[in-house]
């Protein structure tokens, strides 16, 4: 379910991205509520997980009753699906936020030189859904992709066009994400 979340969102936010080209992505319209909006319903669903797990352990009977109150603390319900779930995208959130950081004050520092306003809020979804328990920590693969795809970019511009201009990755954060899925699914 995870999985098919994750490469909608990204899916229908390169769709979106790619329709509005004269009007990109704008900050407060679009980037950062999608952003928002993306952590809140994983909170949600890890909620629901907890909730969902406590309820059949209960309703299953013995020996599964011995996994919930009053045999067990409620924080064991709880960090069941933490250990399997909520700590992959807690990983994914912290290094999302990190990234974004770190690009804001980047672009900041450097007078708006390495970044769109909308990029780190690209990158920061990208890097948080690919946090799925199911790829493990793709989100470091996703990193070192997309470091791969500006290093090469780069040099091809400055090496075979002779153009001196930064190139911009406001393209690729969510198809080369999308694509980070669907290998890692594969494998």
């Amino acid at each position: 379910m995870v999985t098919i979340f994750s490469l909608g969102i990204l899916s229908i936010a390169f769709i979106v991205q790619v329709t509005s080209l004269k009007k990109r992505f704008s900050v407060e319209r679009g980037t950062r509520p999608l952003f928002f909006i993306t952590v809140s319903f994983i909170l949600a669903y890890f909620v629901y997980l907890v909730v969902f797990q406590y309820i059949v352990w209960r309703d299953a009977g013995l020996p599964s009753i011995y996994f919930i109150p009053p045999y067990q603390s409620i924080w064991y319900v709880i960090n069941y699906h933490f250990i399997r779930f909520g700590l992959y995208y807690l990983i994914s959130l912290a290094a999302a936020a990190a990234f974004f950081v770190a690009a804001q004050k980047l672009n900041k520092r450097f007078n708006e030189r390495f970044f769109e306003p909308e990029e780190p809020y690209l990158g920061a979804l990208s890097i948080f859904l690919l946090g799925n328990p199911a790829w493990g920590y793709a989100w470091m693969f996703y990193i070192v992709a997309m470091l791969s795809v500006a290093a090469i970019a780069t040099s091809y511009q400055l090496l075979v066009t002779k153009e001196n201009h930064r190139f911009s990755l406001y393209w690729l954060w969510l198809p080369v994400a999308i694509l980070t899925i669907i290998v890692m699914s594969l494998f």
